[in-house]
């Protein structure tokens, strides 16, 4: 019988994508802030940190998929 996912792990992947997702919907705001005050420091780190995010969000869409593929949910 396959387990469901029911399991603290389970949450934690689809909460943590949620949470990624949730600030990259709003990372560009940041950017265009720090756009606009002329602080290409602040623009070049909010940048850096929205591309690890995506990644982020990618590594864990693909972990999501798997489990369900699994049958974990």
């Amino acid at each position: 019988m396959t387990e469901l996912c029911l399991n603290d792990n389970c949450y934690n992947s689809v909460h943590q994508i949620t949470k990624t997702l949730e600030f990259l919907s709003h990372v560009d705001r940041y950017v265009e802030d720090a756009k606009k005050a002329g602080d290409s420091e602040a623009e070049k780190v909010w940048n850096t940190i929205k591309s690890d995010r995506q990644k982020h969000a990618v590594m864990l869409k693909e972990l999501v998929v798997a489990d369900v593929k699994n049958n974990k949910f």
